[in-house]
């Protein structure tokens, strides 16, 4: 009986097989055999390679039985065809023979998911860190036990203000006014003036003095001195003329000479974390006969002091100290 090999075990085949009965691949008859075999080329013609004519066509070859000698007989779950207790695979259609269940893989104890394997993963990186911290404070420094401390204070800085009208809380006058024109006149920022009969004093050789007093230290620089607005008035009365300026914290005074002229007139005066202020009127300008009047009054409008209160920007301050352990 002619033999052939199967392609995927090598193991022996009879010729009629259409399975390998070692690995169960299926053996194809249109492949062609070595040695005596018969077989069936694609064009559908039969190719003689045999030394001797063929046999006459024989009857279908009964299936094979089991070796005699055995006892035991495996049978096809799928065809029904016995086959011997050594096959792995029916001799008849391929299929396997043993059924018994393949080893499969078991279940992992614990199942992790993304977030877990995330948290796992940052809490390996953490300790990493920690042990190269450890590691790098025993090896880089002859003390480990030495730490530093930083400890940081901070304090506002306050915003300055623009300057502008200092805020007098008192003023006072050496000389009380006359009736109504009082020492209170000259910060009530209205039009009522403060007057004082200047002939008497010079009689008297007294000098008016005027302090004008703040709620907190201020920073002056500039002072506004006003007259009386109106021409003819302003030229019927006495008119301040010579000033000795003086503040709380100033070195030295200063001299100063007004204008003959209404209205206003600007004083530039620099001072720092000045409490008050105060005026010394040394001289005047004499009274002017103008439309058949003239007073022997001196008459001053109103004193506005310009300036901010003064304040002291620290910034932020750090220090830092060290202890070492014994």
């Amino acid at each position: 009986m002619a033999l052939r090999k199967c392609e995927q075990c090598d193991a022996t085949v009879a010729a009629d097989e259409q399975f390998c009965p070692n690995c169960g691949a299926f053996m194809d008859p249109m492949k062609e055999t070595h040695g005596n075999v018969i077989s069936v080329s694609s064009s559908g013609f039969e190719k003689f390679e045999l030394s001797e004519p063929p046999e006459p066509e024989q009857s279908p070859r009964p299936k094979r039985q089991p070796e005699s000698g055995s006892q035991n007989s495996t049978y096809c779950p799928s065809c029904g065809a016995a086959n011997p207790a050594s096959n792995r695979h029916c001799e008849e259609c391929g299929a396997r023979l043993s059924q018994a269940p393949l080893p499969t893989a078991p279940r992992p104890a614990v199942q992790a998911t993304a977030g877990v394997r995330a948290a796992l993963a940052i809490s390996g990186l953490l300790f990493g860190v920690v042990i190269v911290a450890l590691l790098f404070n025993v090896f880089a420094g002859d003390d480990p036990a030495t730490s530093t401390t930083i400890a940081s204070t901070s304090t506002t800085v306050p915003v300055v203000e623009e300057n502008g009208p200092i805020a007098v809380i008192s003023e006072t006058c050496s000389v009380e006014g006359i009736s109504s024109f009082v020492c209170a006149n000259l910060t009530s920022g209205t039009d009522d003036s403060y007057q004082v009969n200047w002939e008497e004093l010079q009689e008297t050789d007294e000098r008016i003095r005027i302090r004008l007093t703040f709620d907190q230290p201020m920073v002056i620089q500039q002072i506004i001195w006003r007259g009386l607005t109106e021409e003819t008035r302003f030229r019927q009365n006495y008119r301040a003329r010579g000033l000795v300026i003086e503040a709380s914290d100033s070195v030295s005074a200063l001299n100063h000479e007004l204008e003959d002229i209404p209205g206003e007139q600007s004083i530039v005066y620099a001072a720092m974390g000045a409490n008050w202020i105060e005026f010394e009127i040394q001289s005047a300008y004499v009274a002017t006969l103008t439309d058949g009047n003239v007073f022997k009054e001196l008459a001053i409008d109103e004193i506005i002091v310009i300036g901010r209160p003064q304040v002291t920007a620290t910034g932020n301050e750090s220090t830092t100290s060290t202890t070492t352990a014994p």
